[in-house]
């Protein structure tokens, strides 16, 4: 202790060296190199990816991503975080092309995710098959958003959409018929497909190759699509002798945007009466093709009109064709009823705001849907990412008290120091294998895969499934290889009573480092674990999501049972602590003060919010053009050198490990006709806190069940109040503020209004 009764200096001591240098990516490449053959994905016992495959991967999504969608540095692109290998992939794509990672929860609201993407200008959004249903919808309320990857599509493409499962219900099953002239049939419509030239042509049905034959070595790209492997084989085949790119791929026509996405000068549709004509095919066939033909390109429908002199049905006329046609193509002219037998539509660019209510949604305003297939196709090369130190990495949201989420945006440098604190500190290596358990949401997340791969470990992901049931994590836990846990103790409180049943393992369970961070500790808690695995070091940590994940620790030892809290630790490398009063100088040690947090560890600031920003990231005077971060805690500093925490400061919560405005729950529930007025509060019971929600209404009011319903669709599950309760009236202090201590005790005699998710 200093002898003024104030914090010694050396406390904050923490300069240490650190790859200032590098970006994120640098690291994990590294230890590709080292490590090429180690696991680097499991699954059950199952490796999925080595880190040399991983890598592989990971520069192929990265390929398409840049070559083919133009993401660059300073781009956001969105991640949905599915407990999947695909995740993994996806972010690490992501990262090698030096854009910033932006994840997103596959069970948030349309409102919430729409306001994310939004946000962050992001275009691209990267995901599964499990999330095609929904796109649609999240385009509509997106409209900025322009691609699409299902990453673990890789054979025939499923319907992504009931715009899709329309079209497959539509199709006929009729083959093609050779016309009786089809060699002078071929060579009209070849002609009009070349008339202006066209540097790429899509062909709808290729068949036996008669019109690839002709167009190929006229232009730059033939791009073809036909049900018949063997007419792919065999036009591959073809192509390849006589030294012409082509790019034949199986698959039904309508099925052309998300198989052979681009964006090409002319298609054609040979035989297209006979085969769409009169089965109501046609009109979401042109729709399909409005998403891949240029504005301004054209469509040659050959022998779509019946000839002269032809029975009655035989095909369609030029008045029917119109009506099918919409906005997105120019319509035949009037002169002749039927000029001939080929039509030539014009690409237009109208205003899809303008089509007829009940027809489907102009496909122009849908997202290019990527697969799997399409990034297998890339090579596995390393791109040049352009990404400095100072820039972003990621950017992950938190709740926000103006009732809209923030984004707190993170540089590579603060990454990169964290996890090689705790790789240097805590000898990570390929030995260990991490259970991911956390949502990729959260912020430990972003340490379970970028730390744990530039470690050269293994992540084993624990897949939905297993995340819903304790039991299931906690047999993971006793018979499989895992070293390394990292949660909030929420998490690890719901599966440690279900170790006793899980059977003994040979050699004895491996778990050999436990970090628990995101909120209170249960001073029990730390032998509990020792006593299911002896081995296991645990560690408290602390921080912010402002502060790269974790800016302190404390090594959890021998635990005095007179504790009232596990200690908050000191400060990690490169990261500084003060506890300030309010005219922002020190506290003398033991005296509570507001927490602050400095050093190489900030993030960058609020993703768009220069204001918020700026109120919470002020200048450090202690610090030559250093910043700190307001974190809006109480601690004060023991004599030992040791922090302890106090509390929140304001009305922000941890709920399982997650950061919870409750202004942010308020103002939703506020938003709501016919709500007058609501409070949310987070009493404290048995050593967690759960949410509880109090409102008035103007008559007639919301009973608790179907604002249980409303809040559900706007916010996340762990958000969601398990108490809900219409009162007549607020109760109020004597100065006139909502008394939210009587609330609190309140809630403890209320029964829930429903079960609360055991972990988000």
């Amino acid at each position: 202790m200093s002898k003024s009764g104030y914090p010694p200096a050396a406390w904050n001591r923490t300069d240490h060296p650190f790859r200032s240098d590098a970006v994120i990516t640098q690291l994990l490449t590294e230890a590709a190199d080292r490590y090429p053959t180690a696991p680097a994905i499991v699954v059950g016992e199952r490796t999925v990816h080595t880190h040399a495959e991983l890598r592989a991967a990971a520069n192929r999504l990265a390929h398409l991503l840049v070559d083919e969608l133009g993401v660059t540095v300073g781009d956001h692109v969105a991640v949905v975080g599915r407990h999947r290998p695909e995740t993994v992939v996806a972010l690490l794509g992501v990262a090698l092309t030096g854009a910033t990672y932006v994840p997103v929860d596959p069970q948030w609201p349309t409102d919430r995710l729409s306001h994310v993407l939004t946000s962050t200008g992001a275009r691209c959004l990267l995901g599964t098959s499990e999330d095609l249903t929904d796109l649609d919808r999240l385009a509509a309320a997106v409209g900025a958003l322009t691609d699409f990857v299902a990453l673990d599509v890789t054979g025939e493409t499923p319907a992504r959409s009931p715009r899709d499962r329309i079209l497959r219900q539509r199709k006929s099953a009729r083959p093609a018929t050779a016309h009786p002239d089809a060699e002078a049939a071929a060579d009209r419509t070849s002609r009009l497909v070349l008339a202006e030239r066209p540097a790429s042509v899509l062909e709808l049905g290729f068949g036996p190759g008669t019109l690839l034959h002709r167009l190929a070595p006229s232009v730059d790209l033939y791009a073809g699509i036909d049900t018949d492997e063997d007419a792919v084989r065999a036009g591959n085949a073809w192509a390849a002798e006589r030294g012409l790119f082509v790019d034949l791929v199986r698959g039904d026509a309508d099925e052309v945007a998300t198989l052979l996405p681009g964006s090409y000068d002319a298609a054609v549709i040979a035989d297209a009466g006979h085969r769409f004509g009169r089965d109501g095919y046609l009109y979401p066939l042109l729709d399909a093709l409005a998403a891949v033909v240029r504005p301004g390109g054209r469509v040659v429908l050959a022998d779509l009109l019946p000839p002269p002199g032809a029975p009655e049905g035989s095909g369609l006329t030029v008045d029917s064709l119109r009506s099918l046609l919409g906005t997105a193509w120019s319509a035949p002219g009037d002169a002749d009823p039927a000029p001939s037998r080929d039509v030539v539509l014009c690409r237009t660019t109208a205003d899809p705001a303008t089509a007829a209510p009940d027809s489907p949604p102009p496909a122009e305003a849908l997202p290019r849907v990527w697969t799997g297939r399409h990034v297998l196709r890339q090579p596995a090369t390393e791109l040049p990412t352009g990404a400095r130190p100072t820039d972003t990495a990621y950017v992950i949201f938190t709740s926000g008290s103006t009732g809209r989420p923030k984004g707190v945006a993170v540089a590579h440098s603060a990454l990169v120091n964290v996890v090689q604190w705790v790789n240097d500190t805590f000898a990570v290596g390929p030995g260990d294998r991490m259970l991911l358990t956390s949502s990729f949401c959260f912020d430990l997340s972003v340490y379970d895969v970028f730390g744990i791969l530039a470690a050269g470990a293994s992540i084993r992901i624990a897949a939905d499934d297993e995340l819903a049931e304790p039991a299931r994590l906690a047999h993971i836990l006793a018979t499989e290889p895992i070293t390394f846990w990292d949660s909030a103790p929420a998490m690890l409180a719901w599966v440690l009573p279900f170790l006793d049943a899980a059977p003994a393992r040979t050699p004895p369970r491996a778990l050999r480092l436990v970090f628990l961070s995101g909120d209170w500790i249960p001073v029990s808690m730390p032998d509990e674990i020792r006593a299911a695995f002896p081995q296991a070091q645990v560690i408290a940590l602390g921080g912010a999501t402002e502060a790269a994940i974790w800016s302190n620790s404390y090594p959890v030892r021998r635990v005095d049972p007179d504790w009232p809290s596990i200690p908050y630790g000191r400060p990690i490398h490169n990261a500084r602590y003060y506890v300030l009063d309010e005219r922002c100088e020190q506290t003398p040690i033991d005296v509570a003060g507001d927490l602050y947090i400095s050093g190489d560890c900030l993030a960058l600031g609020y993703h768009g919010d220069p204001a918020q920003t700026a109120r919470r990231f002020v200048p450090d005077p202690r610090t030559v053009g250093g910043r700190m971060y307001a974190t809006g805690d109480r601690a004060r500093w023991r004599p030992d050198g040791q922090l302890q925490f106090l509390g929140r400061s304001d009305n922000q919560v941890k709920i399982r490990g997650f950061r919870v405005e409750l202004g942010e729950i308020e103002s939703v529930m506020a938003a709501l006709d016919p709500v007058r007025a609501a409070v949310v509060v987070a009493p404290e019971r048995g050593g967690s806190r759960s949410l509880a929600g109090f409102y008035t209404c103007r008559e007639p009011g919301l009973d608790p069940e179907q604002m249980r319903a409303a809040l559900a669709d706007r916010l996340p599950g762990y958000m969601l109040p398990a108490r809900l309760s219409l009162l007549d009236e607020l109760p109020l202090t004597p100065n006139g503020k909502v008394d939210r201590a009587a609330l609190a005790e309140l809630a403890g005699t209320l029964p829930g209004t429903a079960t609360e998710v055991a972990h988000a």
